[in-house]
């Protein structure tokens, strides 16, 4: 009979977020093999991963015994992993072994394949965050996230082929090669032909094939259904390409042969075959007109003059042949409040598999943007525009869910405790324990509060809003600015003030955390393993809460 994991508190936390990113190269590391579930030539090992660690190895084994007896997917908790890069893969690798002790064409194993699928992004979002490049390793975790994420699916996802496609190409890899892989006999064969056909798309239309021009934004190349081409020393690219990227919405206007770009409040109109552009009522001259291409019937603009348009810095890579879009960060001459956004933001970047040290959290590209859009327009925030942006973060920076729990502090000093136990008995939403949890969070942090809950929040949120196009990268640092103030008057530490962040946290997702180390819970071992990270703690730096917020520049 299939069980549930008896161990449900391994898997839910994955104990995995208490490995320090620097401990796999400690000696006596085990040498990992594979589980029996999977073919060894597939195996991956991570280079100096702390999940060989003979301490975490020791879960690592835990976890698989218990797949091996009969485990299953835990109905609650996350279906992502955390903590380092090889511990994420393993976690993967167990829940595709859950996925066929659940029967892998049943409801429940395709969830266990599309969690499994989450584990194997998460590693190959650690592998890239650590090493900043794509290798050998990100690809081969790519494929382990599709070929997952493919048996899972009950209806094809658009694009996918062509997103694999890249990953198949660095490796040398044919699409039969792929489908030769582990489950993958489980794809329908109309998914199987979509993912053939978006794959010989996208090589069909892959850019500089002939060693032609490509865009690059944020380090990233943009992937293009049509090649640039040059006119008038201009790199002249899609409609879409460049616009999309930055977060800009694009409209064509048939009846005056024109193209609307919108962004952070801005607009561009520009007229194909005219020279004259429109940059918010001004008119503007170029060097070169929009113009269909008579080859490729495409409409294409000036690269260059679209990003400038927008506020970006432009440069030109001769030896590479690449056009190098930037944001253009002098705007904020020496303020330094994108240092106090990195951290505020950080929890939440890893957590959504972002990159803690990037302003923005991912490299700008049109999917990235429409994901931030997607997040900003959710029914956890419902922020459609820059207006409604700007609204509730000043908002919640002033008020938040601090008030709420300051008045629920102070409702629970006059509650006896017949009304606590009928309050508690009466409703879920309110369990016993809150009552006493209320009372030490809000003696131990008195005026404060649970703010850096709703500070933290904030940075996300103009983070969020830059990179879905809402607004500008200045905009994002001015509705950031009283947030950071309030933070560096109320504490002196990154610790402090991430101490009091996850105390609201967990005040305001109802954990029951009172008798455990603040540290030793889930959120507090992600914040300890960044700061142990050469790669993400310097951003948590304490000299600021001495250096002060200096904020942009007066105009």
């Amino acid at each position: 009979m299939k069980k549930k994991s008896v161990s449900l508190l391994l898997a839910l936390t994955l104990v995995f977020s208490l490995f320090p990113a620097a401990a796999a190269a400690e000696s006596g590391a085990v040498t990992p093999t594979p589980p029996e579930w999977i073919k060894a030539e597939e195996y991956l090992v991570i280079p100096d991963d702390a999940v060989y660690a003979p301490v975490n190895w020791t879960e690592v084994e835990a976890l698989r015994e218990d797949a091996r007896q009969g485990g299953l997917l835990p109905e609650e908790g996350k279906d992502w992993a955390e903590g380092s890069a090889g511990a994420c893969y393993e976690t993967g690798l167990v829940r595709l072994k859950y996925a066929e002790n659940a029967g892998v064409e049943t409801q429940e194993g395709r969830k266990a394949f599309y969690s499994a699928g989450r584990a194997f992004s998460a590693a190959e979002s650690q592998w890239y965050s650590r090493w900043k490049e794509h290798d050998e390793l990100y690809y081969r975790l790519d494929i382990e996230k599709y070929r997952a994420w493919l048996v899972f699916s009950y209806a094809y996802v658009n694009d996918w082929g062509k997103s694999l496609a890249p990953a198949l190409e660095a490796l040398n890899m044919s699409a039969d090669d792929f489908f030769d892989g582990q489950y993958m006999y489980l794809v329908s064969e109309e998914n199987r032909a979509k993912v053939i056909a978006d794959i010989e798309s996208y090589r069909a239309q892959k850019p500089n094939q002939d060693g032609g021009i490509t865009l690059w934004i944020d380090g990233k190349q943009l992937r293009m259904d049509t090649a640039p081409e040059v006119r008038n020393e201009r790199t002249m690219v899609p409609i879409r390409a460049v616009a999309e990227a930055l977060g800009a919405k694009v409209e064509w206007m048939q009846e005056t042969q024109q193209i609307l770009m919108t962004r952070a409040g801005s607009s561009i109109i520009m007229t194909l075959d005219s020279t004259s552009a429109m940059v918010d009522e001004e008119v503007v001259e170029m060097d070169v007109a929009p113009y269909v291409s008579v080859a490729r019937s495409r409409t294409l603009i000036p690269a260059r003059y679209v990003a400038e348009f927008f506020g970006q810095k432009v440069e030109w890579d001769g030896e590479g042949r690449r056009v190098l879009i930037t944001e253009d960060k002098s705007v904020a001459g020496k303020a330094n409040l994108e240092a106090w956004a990195l951290p505020m933001g950080a929890m939440l970047a890893k957590l959504n598999a972002g990159n803690p040290t990037w302003f923005g959290l991912y490299p700008r590209d049109a999917s990235v943007a429409e994901k931030c859009q997607g997040t900003l327009t959710s029914g956890t925030w419902d922020i459609p525009d820059r207006d409604d942006l700007a609204y509730t973060v000043l908002a919640m920076t002033i008020y938040g869910h601090d008030s709420t729990f300051r008045e629920m502090a102070e409702d629970v000093k006059l509650r006896t405790e017949k009304e606590r136990k009928e309050i508690s008995e009466a409703s879920s939403a309110w369990p016993s324990y809150m009552w006493e949890y209320t009372e030490y969070v809000d003696e131990k942090w008195g005026d404060r509060g649970i703010m850096a809950w709703d500070l933290f929040r904030m940075s996300n949120l103009v983070q969020w809003g830059y990179t879905a196009g809402y607004v500008t990268y200045e905009e994002a640092l001015a509705l950031l600015e009283p947030a950071a103030m309030l933070l560096c008057e109320s504490f002196s530490s990154w610790d402090e003030a991430y101490e009091n962040y996850l105390d609201g946290y967990n005040w305001w997702a109802r954990n029951n955390v009172l008798n455990q180390d603040i540290w030793e819970t889930q959120r507090g071992k992600i914040y300890l393993e960044m700061k142990a990270d050469p790669a993400i703690g310097a951003i948590f730096d304490d000299t600021l809460f001495q250096t002060g917020v200096i904020g942009l520049p007066e105009e």
